[in-house]
């Protein structure tokens, strides 16, 4: 496993989960990091849509049976397992894709970026996790997208990149209403099921207090978000 992948949140939420849903999952996040890194990384403009075109290219040879790169022949075993939409993998490079664009951010264009970049993490997740609740994958996944470009604001600045849209006044009330909005969406589905995402939202509600007063989550933090987002599932 790797470091980063140790130190993130999504590890935190999903170590709680049986095998095979767990191998899943990571498999899940080896291969969005992999096409994140593709248009995050070294390159020019060309070279990273090159790299994003491998990445379009290898999920339909996913779907065929026949993936190349060790991330999409890591995921193989459970795309039929766990019936995994290939729209959500198309539509997660697309999000990178606009990474390599200039085009201002304007609030339409950030709901569609998160719908991209996130949601389609959310709906793959809960897939994986057995549930079909697409508008809460997707209101969750914008959550988290808006509180990670807080965290993210300065370097994504000093990158060239502004994602948040200009004249917005208050960008945490915004992440935090789309947190209220998944928590409304959640109502009546099975918390059990739910709860590696259950443990993500509080991860992301206690990263989002800290953001606020310019911290960082701590040990504590974490730990104190993990037993809430499990209490909650139970």
């Amino acid at each position: 496993m790797t470091a980063a992948r140790r130190r993130s949140s999504f590890y935190w939420g999903m170590r709680v989960l049986p095998e095979p849903r767990r191998g899943a999952m990571f498999a899940l996040y080896d291969l969005a990091r992999a096409i994140d890194d593709a248009a995050d990384g070294d390159g020019t403009r060309d070279e990273k849509r090159a790299r994003l075109d491998f990445w379009r290219a290898d999920v339909a040879r996913l779907y065929a049976g026949a993936p190349q790169a060790p991330e999409t022949r890591a995921i193989a075993p459970y795309v039929a397992m766990f019936d995994l939409p290939r729209a959500e993998l198309d539509a997660l490079i697309d999000g990178q894709e606009m990474d390599l664009d200039p085009a201002p951010f304007d609030e339409a264009r950030l709901v569609l970026y998160c719908r991209r970049v996130a949601g389609t993490i959310g709906v793959l997740t809960l897939a994986i996790l057995g549930v079909k609740a697409d508008a809460y994958a997707v209101a969750l996944g914008e959550a988290f997208q808006r509180i990670n470009i807080l965290r993210d604001i300065d370097e994504d600045r000093a990158r060239g990149r502004g994602y948040v849209p200009i004249g917005a006044v208050d960008f945490a009330a915004a992440a935090r209403a789309k947190l209220a909005e998944a928590e409304a969406l959640r109502a009546g589905l099975d918390a059990r099921a739910l709860r590696p995402a259950l443990v993500m939202t509080e991860l992301y509600r206690a990263l989002l207090a800290r953001v606020e007063v310019g911290g960082r989550l701590t040990r504590f933090d974490k730990f104190r978000a993990v037993i809430r987002g499990l209490w909650a599932g139970r």
